[in-house]
């Protein structure tokens, strides 16, 4: 797209709803997190949350390498608008980035799930600290980059 075929008002708009669909992602997942390590095998909670991470990678993988992006209509618009406001060099560097960072962990939680006896593990609700410090940094961090538009 050209420069001036990009509204910002509408983009802002996008990206807070794009927001408050990530944090009601985050809050049904962390429920449904809380209720599965409650009433299922450690194991196969762990299993889950890997394959999640590799379906996530393979997302990734194949976005860096169609161009293409997977998601909402609106998720796609930003994921646009972002490429072309980062440069198409920057864009694939950061994707690239991400796709580094997930992969580890995808790897992590494999060997995990494979070679360590998770089932003695016990969660707490303070083993969601993380979780809840991740999503107050997510909300922060996407806070900032809607008002720098």
């Amino acid at each position: 797209m050209v420069e001036t075929e990009w509204d910002i008002h509408d983009v802002k708009r996008l990206k807070k709803i794009q927001l408050v669909q990530g944090n009601l992602f985050m809050l049904l997942s962390y429920g449904l997190l809380i209720y599965l390590l409650m009433n299922i095998d450690t194991v196969v909670v762990i299993g889950l949350v890997c394959i999640l991470l590799w379906i996530y990678l393979t997302t990734i993988l194949y976005t860096l390498k169609t161009g293409k992006t997977f998601g909402t209509k609106i998720s796609r618009h930003v994921q646009k608008f972002d490429e072309y406001r980062l440069g198409k060099k920057r864009w694939k560097r950061r994707k690239i980035i991400e796709a580094v960072i997930i992969s580890i962990c995808s790897m992590g939680v494999t060997v995990l799930l494979f070679v360590l006896d998770v089932n003695y593990l016990r969660f707490d609700f303070i083993n969601g600290l993380p979780l809840i410090g991740g999503w107050i940094g997510y909300n922060i961090g996407e806070i900032v980059r809607i008002t720098d538009l």
